[in-house]
């Protein structure tokens, strides 16, 4: 067995992912014929698919089955539920705050407007270690009650903490959870039911800073979230330069971000690949949390910059496809290591848009918000759905 074959979130688990109703039927109907148990299924409005988890004997050829179901119903994928995970490294305790990526990013002390609502998948959010800006939080719990964690806290304080995204509507799905005897994960299912979830309450740009292997399902879940006009920027991964391409960012249909340090040089986790869309700060980050702060590495941490510099410049009056996206980021982004995209930094560093970019002598500029006034912000209502 590989490695990846072995990253599952529960190896007597077949998760399958169907067209519609009537395909999602015969599924169920072969799937008992075959003394296989439905643990589970929805039907997914959002995304016009009906996602099914299977639970099989143990010991059952999962690639024979897996085949079998997807002969008994065309048009579905079935396949392991395999696990995603932050990888985020320990953090080191904070000092003095060294706040290097603002500067690197041309992003202003009062921050830039949200056009657009924002989602993210991660880990629970714990509301009272971050200050949110004006309006509010909204959060789906797919993991049934997992603890707060410090990962997807500072994803959301990087997003729409004071001096990030102005205005902001932050849609949160909670995915991560308890997984026997290994570290915390989220399978495929909860993040196919959290792309779902968003793509009916027509959230547009989605952060994903979780990483894993390639799954099909998953494949086929974030097509249909382009199709319904959503685009996921996400973590390249922290396995290395040598590491192969990790999930979902190596997708057609994602953006790819990888982290730099404060000198411009690459994370030492970072991976290589034509898949690697942009770079941004990811290395000894300064992430004020509760009533202190830490310094985080990553490239979650640099992906939570893209997302936000990404929601500045989508138009809100449409939903901007992948592509669209990246072509605008690569107009403001400053080239790294070879001349044109590479394997390294991708298309280079995105800036924040020119309405709200700092000048070279640490100023706004025009059309920038007053960087000596407050964010506006403090403590949006929370709405736990």
């Amino acid at each position: 067995m590989t490695r990846e074959s072995l990253n599952v979130v529960d190896p007597d688990e077949l998760v399958a992912l169907a067209p519609g109703p009537l395909t999602a039927d015969l599924l169920v109907a072969e799937a008992q014929q075959r003394g296989y148990s439905i643990d589970r299924r929805d039907s997914l409005a959002g995304l016009d698919r009906d996602l099914l988890v299977l639970r099989v004997p143990s010991g059952t050829d999962a690639p024979a089955a897996i085949r079998a179901l997807e002969r008994a119903a065309p048009g579905s994928v079935v396949g392991r539920n395999h696990a995603y995970r932050p990888e985020p490294e320990p953090p080191r305790p904070a000092g003095s705050p060294r706040a290097y990526a603002a500067a690197l990013l041309g992003w202003p002390a009062a921050g830039c407007p949200a056009a657009v609502p924002v989602g993210m998948i991660d880990t629970a959010v714990d509301p009272a270690a971050i200050v949110l800006p004006a309006g509010s939080l909204t959060t789906r719990d797919f993991t049934g009650g997992a603890p707060s964690d410090a990962h997807g806290t500072a994803i959301a304080e990087i997003l729409a903490g004071p001096g990030r995204l102005t205005g902001v509507r932050l849609y949160h799905a909670a995915v991560v959870g308890s997984v026997p005897g290994r570290a915390a994960a989220a399978g495929v299912d909860d993040l196919v039911r959290a792309l779902d979830w968003l793509a009916s309450e027509t959230v547009g740009l989605v952060n994903v800073s979780l990483a894993g292997p390639y799954n099909k399902i998953l494949e086929r879940g974030l097509a249909a979230a382009s199709e319904h006009g959503m685009t996921i920027v996400a973590a390249a991964g922290n396995d290395g330069s040598d590491a192969p391409p990790r999930w979902p960012a190596a997708f057609p249909d994602a953006i790819a971000v990888t982290a730099i340090d404060a000198d411009l040089e690459p994370y030492r986790g970072a991976p290589r690949g034509r898949w690697i869309d942009f770079a941004a700060p990811g290395v000894d980050v300064y992430v004020p949390l509760g009533n202190g702060g830490r310094y985080l590495s990553g490239t979650s941490i640099a992906t939570a910059f893209v997302t936000a510099i990404a929601a500045t410049g989508t138009d809100p009056g449409s939903h901007d496809r992948a592509g669209a996206i990246r072509a605008r980021l690569a107009q403001d982004s400053r080239d790294l290591g070879p001349t044109g995209p590479d394997d390294t930094f991708g298309g280079g560093l995105p800036s924040a848009p020119a309405t709200c970019r700092l000048t070279p002598d640490g100023r706004a500029s025009a059309g920038s918000p007053d960087p000596g006034l407050p964010p506006a912000a403090l403590s949006g209502p929370i709405d736990r759905q």
